[in-house]
C-alpha cells in the first residue's frame, strides 16, 4: 500500500518535472507552468496537487540545470580533460554587470566542444575582481585547484583592456597564476575592430555609414513608412530585405546583410522616396526630406559606393562565419585570413560582381528602373584607399605570431609528406616543438612528488636522488649490451621515479 502510494507520488513529480524543463527547453516563460499542467490534468494525466506554481518551476529547472552542469563537469574532470576557458562581458535588462562563462572541453572522450557553464553577476569590473568571480564560478561547478593547475590550457576574451592589459589585465593575473596558459583574443572581435579603423581613417565612409542609418530609422521607426515600402515594392517588381545598421558595434555579417538589403530594394526604395516626397498628406518639412532622399539614391556617386562596399563586406561576412565554426583551427584561420586579404587586394585593380555591375549603371545612366545622375555634393569613397586601409588594418589586428604557426604546422597532417625521406623533416621547427614539449613535462613533473609512497618505502637512505642519478647513468650503459634484459628491466623499475 504504502509502496503504490510512492510511486504514484513519483510519476506525479516526475510528470512535473517533464513540464517544468519543456518550459526551459523551449524558452517559454515560467508563466506558463500552472496553464501546462490544468491542460494535462484536463487531457486525463495525474499531476497531483503540488509544485504547481511558477515559482516551483523556476526552481525546478534551477535544479535540473545543477544536476546537469554537475554530470558534465565531472565527465570531464574524470577524464582529465583539457579545458579552454571563454568569457565575455554583458549588461543584464536590469543594468547590472555580467559575465558569461563557456568552457571547450572533451566529454567521454568525444570530440572537444563549447558548453555554457555560467552567468556570474560581477560586484567589480576591475581585472581582480573579474578574476575572483571567474576561479570561483569554476571551483563552484567541480574544477578543483589542483585539476586546473593541470589540466587548465587556454584562456579566451575580448580584447578590452581590462581583459588583455599587458600589466593587470585579467589574463596577465591568471598567466601568473597559471604559467602554461595560453591566452588569445578572439578573433572575429579583432576583424570588428579592423573595419572599425578603417572606418575611421577613410573619412567618406562615415557619410555612406549615416544615409544608411537614416533608412534603418526611417522604416524601423514608423509602420507607415514599412507598408508604403512594400507597396512601392509591388509597384516596381522588386523585394523588401531587412535594413539594419551598418559598421556598428555588431559582427560584420549583419553589415553585409543591410547594405544586400538596400542593394535589391534599390527600385522600392527610389519609388517610395519619389511618392512620399509628392504626398500632399505629409508636411512640407517631411516632402524636402524625402526629396533629399531620393536625390541621393538616384545619384552615381552612392550607386558606385553601394557596389564596392557590397563587395568587401561579402568577403568580410564569409570570413567571419569562417572564423566562428567549431572545426576552426588557427593554421585554417590563417588560411581563411590571408585569402580574404588577397581578394581584397585583387578589388583594386579588378572590380568585383557589384561593383562592375554599378560602373557599367554609372556609363549607362539607369540602374534597373531607377534614372542616375551625378551629385556634385556627394563625397564619394576612394575605393583603393578604404581597400589598402582594411587590408593593413586587418594584417595588423588579425596577424599570428610566426612562430606558434610554424610549430602548429608540424602537427598537421595535411602538410605532411605522402612519401617522406630520411632527413626530410625541417630540424629547426622539429626541434623547437620538441624543446617546448621537453619544457611542458618537466613543469609538470614538478607538480608532482618527487616519488610515491611505495617507492619511499623501499629505498633505502642512501638511495635517493644522487645515487638513483648514478643508477640513471648505468641504464644508459647498459641499454648498449646484449642480453642483459633482467639488468635493464631492474634499473627501469628502480629508477623510474627518478626518471619521470
Amino acid at each position: 500500500m504504502v509502496r503504490t502510494a510512492s510511486e504514484t507520488v513519483l510519476a506525479e513529480t516526475d510528470a512535473v518535472f517533464r513540464t517544468a524543463y519543456y518550459l526551459a527547453k523551449m524558452n517559454r516563460p515560467f508563466t506558463d507552468h500552472y496553464d501546462l499542467i490544468e491542460l494535462q490534468q484536463r487531457n486525463g494525466i495525474n499531476m497531483g496537487t503540488s509544485l504547481h506554481s511558477r515559482y516551483s518551476s523556476t526552481a525546478i529547472v534551477q535544479h535540473i540545470a545543477k544536476e546537469m552542469q554537475k554530470k558534465i563537469v565531472d565527465s570531464i574532470v574524470s577524464s582529465s580533460s583539457k579545458l579552454s576557458v571563454l568569457i565575455d562581458e554583458a549588461t543584464s535588462l536590469s543594468h547590472k554587470s555580467a559575465m558569461i562563462v563557456y568552457v571547450k572541453a572533451s566529454t567521454d572522450g568525444a570530440t572537444p566542444e563549447f558548453l555554457f557553464l555560467d552567468l556570474v553577476e560581477l560586484e567589480s569590473q576591475r581585472a581582480a575582481g573579474i578574476e575572483e568571480a571567474l576561479l570561483n564560478s569554476l571551483n563552484t561547478a567541480g574544477f578543483s585547484e589542483e585539476w586546473l593547475q593541470k589540466n587548465w590550457v587556454s584562456f579566451v576574451s575580448d580584447g578590452a583592456s581590462v581583459m588583455l592589459g599587458k600589466n593587470t589585465g585579467v589574463a596577465t593575473r591568471l598567466t601568473e597564476r597559471y604559467p602554461n596558459l595560453f591566452t588569445w583574443h578572439c578573433m572575429n572581435h579583432r576583424l570588428e575592430l579592423a573595419v572599425s579603423d578603417a572606418v575611421d581613417e577613410v573619412q567618406a565612409v562615415n557619410h555612406f555609414k549615416v544615409f544608411m542609418e537614416k533608412i534603418h530609422n526611417l522604416y524601423s521607426q514608423s509602420n507607415k513608412n514599412a507598408r508604403e515600402l512594400q507597396e512601392a515594392a509591388q509597384e516596381v517588381g522588386s523585394q523588401v530585405l531587412s535594413i539594419d545598421r551598418v559598421l556598428s558595434t555588431r559582427w560584420v555579417a549583419s553589415s553585409f546583410r543591410s547594405v544586400k538589403a538596400v542593394w535589391r530594394s534599390y527600385e522600392a526604395l527610389n519609388r517610395h522616396f519619389e511618392n512620399a516626397a509628392e504626398d500632399k498628406t505629409r508636411n512640407s518639412k517631411e516632402r524636402q526630406t524625402y526629396r533629399g532622399l531620393a536625390r541621393r539614391m538616384q545619384s552615381k556617386e552612392f550607386l558606385c559606393d553601394l557596389g564596392p562596399m557590397y563587395d568587401v563586406l561579402s568577403e568580410l561576412s564569409n570570413l567571419s562565419q569562417q572564423l566562428q565554426a567549431q572545426s576552426v583551427t588557427l593554421l585554417k584561420a590563417d588560411k581563411f585570413l590571408r585569402r580574404t586579404i588577397r581578394v581584397l587586394a585583387s578589388f583594386k585593380d579588378s572590380p568585383g560582381e557589384k561593383s562592375e555591375e554599378a560602373l557599367q549603371a554609372q556609363i549607362s545612366g539607369h540602374f534597373g528602373s531607377v534614372s542616375l545622375e551625378s551629385n556634385a555634393k556627394l563625397t564619394q569613397i576612394n575605393g583603393k584607399q578604404f581597400l589598402q586601409s582594411l587590408i593593413t588594418n586587418m594584417e595588423k589586428r588579425l596577424s599570428f605570431e610566426d612562430e606558434i604557426l610554424c610549430d602548429l604546422s608540424i602537427l598537421d597532417t595535411n602538410t605532411w609528406p605522402s612519401t617522406p625521406g630520411i632527413r626530410h623533416v625541417n630540424h629547426l621547427n622539429f626541434n623547437h616543438i620538441c624543446n617546448c614539449i621537453t619544457t611542458m613535462s618537466r613543469l609538470a613533473t614538478q607538480l608532482l612528488p618527487p616519488f610515491s609512497y611505495g617507492v619511499e618505502m623501499q629505498l633505502s637512505k642512501l638511495e635517493k636522488t644522487e645515487s638513483l642519478e648514478k643508477e640513471r647513468g648505468e641504464l644508459l650503459f647498459e641499454v648498449k649490451k646484449r642480453n642483459n634484459l633482467h639488468i635493464i628491466k631492474e634499473k627501469m623499475e628502480k629508477t623510474f621515479a627518478h626518471r619521470r
